[in-house]
């Protein structure tokens, strides 16, 4: 409801981001770091801000100093209370006593009044059954101002001079108006409008231009019509009015009830927030235009949203998303949510701002409604910290001061695997309220930047970037570490130890490990070895099945040996891996089967046949090489055919978001432009899987040869790394 006042490691590639001039971070329109504000001792329900103040109701009974601990420094406000917009302080004239509490709360289109709505039936003695005005001005009930509703006002709405009413009652001036009703604003006068719900309105707002009231709530029908949990109403009769966009809006089943719980209009759109009961049921957000109901789009986020505000061409959510791997590339998977998020209002994809709360008591939700005075966001819920800090039910953001600033940069590692060379490799950081910062590597105790790079990251992404330093002196020592700013604040990590420069390139093994392997398989364990090494350091280990270990390698020198697959072998890494967006995936296969096979690629089962199955590497029954990914559709590159006649080779499969590339024997076979590919959690596996539905399905589900030195990254290789790899061999 609108309560307005007046080269790349674990993520992108990294040449593909390297930019020669500092680039701003890309920033939502708020700090992700709260301002100050005074808290409640129990939840929040209802918010507004009007005239310079936010006025606040819901289950409390005190309030307190930010800061001050629960049950110290506690001020009485019963139900009820009011701070000051710009300090979020106590205004101490406005103090009341209601004997129930409130469910919502909204201003008139002035600011003069303040309109709330709840369960009390008295205001400071007077009776006042659900609903209550207050002048802004003096703080003082307003006397003249006194419908009388039947039970619970849940939702409260204005327009013009009218106050539309939503919630669980009845009556209103003992006529009937079953859970929607709307008065006057100046004497409360029963107007006529009275569409009908058959349950519980939860939300209510109009259109900025009048035209429409929506509601949303419980119901299956309105004015005797169908209409599960949303409507669109003629602002004057209640009549329905066509709205397709409903549509976004599952009707209920067994196991899945959605209901829209918030409602913002904004301009030519209008947005709904949704809470679901059931596992994936719709929890999300979504809008339409408000001319002609269309839908504009829809987020399919897991995890009940209660609250949406429109702040400064962002749309603002509280909710306890936790799982946002339905929208693809742009969103987060199972378990890393956030109570605090906005979205583009355009696509409805997450924005660059990713404050947090905890929940609490009773509700145990978080956020349970917002409210903005134009340039600020309130929250109110049943938390008990903001950022980790102590500050219950009652928080603020606004867009002042610098900003959350980025965290420091992890202390690096750096490595010389070829003469003349070191590779520092190092990970994204955080930064709460901007997704693209700039990085700087700097070489040796005077800080030399040797090295600029932007990149966008995010709490669920945080991209690798990966820096090859050329022309140092074999021999000598260098130090580096990493520094981050986001244009307003500047932070660098601590200096690495120090590497000595070599003076000649290093062997196969250790130019792959100088790429920063995720996982890396060398497949050279005695046979009769049950369990597979992963030589990258991540442990990503997993049971050989039906694998014969000790055939010769692909490798011309250092004596290591490989692996010999049949179309039921396999290797899995147990190590669980959430929707690789930015990754590559390295081996070397010989073969002389006609029979295809996958070599290796990404499954969602981590002990049987996957039914989720891409990013991976497979042979058609003629030889020919593939590179797959599934974005929707199946994407594939693939070689000349021929490949299986007995001799070894190398192939890569790179992908970076909107980028697939595949690579045999150094060569590039070939680049597709493509979206994010499919989120899914899953694991690394060689050999047999699923390859049902692709292209050239191959008669054998997995390469019935040898396979050596397999190797997994979180980034995109470029060519020059491949061909290093290949020609190390």
């Amino acid at each position: 409801m609108k309560r307005v006042g007046i080269l790349a490691l674990g993520g992108a590639l990294v040449a593909a981001l390297l930019s020669p001039v500092p680039a701003q971070g890309i920033s939502a329109s708020l700090s992700a770091l709260p301002s100050a504000a005074w808290q409640t001792n129990a939840s929040v329900q209802g918010l507004a801000v009007a005239a310079g103040k936010a006025y606040v109701g819901g289950r409390f009974t005190t309030v307190r100093p930010p800061g001050a601990a629960a049950g110290t420094n506690q001020t009485n406000r019963t139900y009820l209370a009011a701070f000051d917009q710009s300090t979020g302080a106590l205004d101490t004239g406005f103090n009341h006593t209601l004997n129930g509490m409130v469910w919502a709360i909204a201003a008139s289109a002035d600011g003069s009044r303040v309109f709330v709505g709840g369960d009390f039936t008295q205001v400071d003695g007077v009776t006042r059954n659900r609903v209550a005005a207050f002048d802004t001005a003096t703080g003082a009930l307003v006397s003249n101002w006194k419908p009388s509703v039947s039970y619970r006002v849940k939702a409260l709405a204005v327009s013009g001079s009218t106050v539309y009413l939503g919630g669980s009652f009845g009556l209103v001036n003992n006529v009937a108006r079953p859970r929607l009703a709307a008065v006057t604003t100046s004497t409360a006068a029963l107007l006529a409008w009275a569409p009908q719900a058959d349950n519980d309105v939860y939300a209510i707002d109009v259109a900025d231009d009048g035209t429409k009231v929506y509601a949303g709530g419980n119901f299956s029908t309105m004015n005797g019509t169908a209409r599960w949990s949303v409507a669109s109403l003629d602002p004057v009769d209640g009549s329905l009015q066509p709205f397709p966009a409903a549509s976004a809006v599952p009707d209920p089943v067994p196991g899945c009830t959605s209901r829209v719980k918030d409602i913002e209009t904004a301009g030519d759109r209008v947005y709904f927030a949704n809470a679901g009961d059931g596992g994936g049921c719709f929890d999300g957000t979504w809008a339409a235009d408000v001319a002609g109901g269309n839908l504009l789009w829809k987020n399919n986020c897991l995890g009940a949203t209660e609250a949406i505000t429109y702040v400064n061409g962002w749309l603002y959510k509280g909710s306890h998303a936790h799982d946002c791997s339905y929208q693809g590339g742009s969103g987060f998977p199972q378990g890393a949510g956030r109570f605090l998020l906005t979205q583009n209002i355009d696509t409805g994809e997450l924005g660059p701002w990713f404050p947090n709360t905890n929940t609490g008591a009773p509700t145990a939700v978080g956020p349970l409604v917002s409210a903005t005075g134009g340039a600020d966001l309130w929250v109110g819920g049943d938390f008990t910290t903001v950022n980790g800090s102590g500050q219950q039910g009652l928080a603020r953001f606004t867009g002042a001061g610098p900003g959350a600033a980025p965290a420091k940069p992890a202390k690096v590692v750096p490595v010389s695997y070829q003469a003349g060379q070191v590779k520092v490799n190092f990970q994204t950081v955080l930064d709460n309220d901007d997704i693209g910062l700039t990085y700087r590597v700097l070489r040796g105790f005077g800080n030399t930047t040797v090295a600029t790079y932007t990149a966008e990251s995010r709490f669920w992404n945080r991209p690798w970037l990966s820096f090859t330093d050329t022309g140092l002196t074999p021999g000598s020592s260098q130090v580096y570490r990493i520094e981050v700013t986001d244009g307003n604040s500047t932070l660098r990590g601590d200096y690495s130890l120090p590497v000595t420069v070599a003076s000649v390139d290093a062997p196969y093994d250790q130019q792959v490990l100088a790429d920063g392997p995720t996982a890396y398989w060398r497949l050279g364990e005695p046979n009769g070895t049950a369990t597979a090494t992963d030589s990258s350091g991540q442990n990503n280990t997993g049971p050989y099945s039906g694998v014969v270990l000790g055939a010769t390698g692909a490798l011309t020198s250092g004596g290591n040996t490989a692996a010999d697959f049949g179309p039921g072998s396999r290797l899995i890494g147990q190590t669980v891996v959430s929707q690789p967006q930015n990754f590559s995936v390295e081996a070397w296969y010989r073969t002389t089967s006609g029979g295809g096979g996958k070599i290796v690629g990404f499954g969602n089962s981590s002990n049987g046949t996957s039914s989720q199955y891409d990013r991976h590497l497979y042979l058609q029954n003629d030889g020919t090489a593939v590179f797959g990914v599934y974005d929707g559709s199946t994407r594939v590159i693939t070689s000349a055919a021929g490949t299986n006649d007995g001799q070894w080779h190398h192939v890569v499969g790179t992908f970076a978001p909107g980028s697939m590339k595949f690579y045999l024997d150094g060569v590039l076979q070939g680049t597709q432009t493509v979206a994010g590919a499919e989120p899914y959690t899953g694991y690394w596996r060689i050999g047999a899987d699923n390859l049902n539905a692709w292209p050239n399905q191959p008669s054998d589900a997995g390469i019935d040869g040898t396979v050596d030195e397999v190797a997994v990254y979180p980034t995109a290789l470029t060519a020059d790394q491949v061909t290093t790899h290949f020609e190390a061999r």
